[in-house]
């Protein structure tokens, strides 16, 4: 049988090409536009290094299948890619602490309560069956009717993103449950989660690469991922 290290291995092969793919890419997108690419490729980079300690088995939880890189690289993944999903949405920098905080409540409540198990384990998985709804209610209503606010090609490359993110991370949740709940052995768990982890990360990266253009950038002072562009704080436009 293959062994959790070999498919860690493949895993850094798949992750390590996409990344130089991206990386040549940049060269083609338009400066006032590579900063909001800046943050996903780097989450595919971050991968490559973190898949590769998992490969070594460097810094694993006795005793559990979770290691260290593995933790920290959800961390990273899923607080800057719905950070970046939001942001698209021209929300203010109080909702973006909000959508980097819930993915980042997720990955320490899963891990924490596959470790600790009983009531805090119970607990941990609520928290991330719990985070995902609460995304999602923020997703299609409050940061919907703000997203109104932004140019038309650049709000549908705002729905295109949450939905794909909703949905993939949506399965991932799933399949983690299912996990947890003993469905899988050690090797299944190993595969399902890193092919879903490089689904999220390089899909997401190279769906937004294709779409990047979308984003409106102003030629004299180029908008800031994550400002609210021509909003006020109640959401309002503040230009005609």
């Amino acid at each position: 049988m293959i062994s959790q290290s070999a498919v860690y291995g493949v895993s850094v092969a798949v992750t390590a090409v996409a990344f130089l793919v991206f990386l040549g890419w940049l060269s083609r997108i338009p400066s006032s536009h590579r900063r909001y690419c800046y943050p996903v490729v780097a989450v595919v980079g971050f991968s490559t290094v973190m898949s590769a300690l998992m490969a070594a088995g460097l810094f694993s939880l006795g005793g559990t299948q979770l290691t260290v890189p593995g933790i920290l690289d959800d961390f990273v993944a899923y607080t800057v890619l719905w950070v970046v999903a939001v942001a698209l949405a021209g929300e203010s920098r109080r909702m973006l602490a909000v959508a980097a905080a819930i993915p980042a409540i997720q990955v320490i409540g899963f891990n924490g309560g596959a470790i600790v198990g009983g009531v805090v384990g119970l607990a941990g998985f609520a928290a991330v069956v719990l985070g995902h709804v609460l995304m999602a209610y923020l997703l299609l209503g409050p940061i919907w009717r703000r997203a109104a606010d932004v140019p038309d090609r650049q709000r549908l490359l705002h729905w295109k993103a949450r939905n794909l993110l909703l949905f993939l991370i949506g399965m991932l949740v799933v399949s983690s449950l299912l996990s947890v709940a003993g469905v899988f052995d050690s090797f299944v768990i190993a595969v399902i989660g890193e092919y879903m982890g490089l689904l999220i990360r390089i899909g997401f990266a190279g769906f937004f690469f294709a779409n990047v253009e979308a984003i409106a950038v102003d030629r004299d002072d180029p908008a800031r991922l994550g400002s609210p562009s021509f909003t006020d704080e109640t959401g309002a436009s503040g230009s005609d």
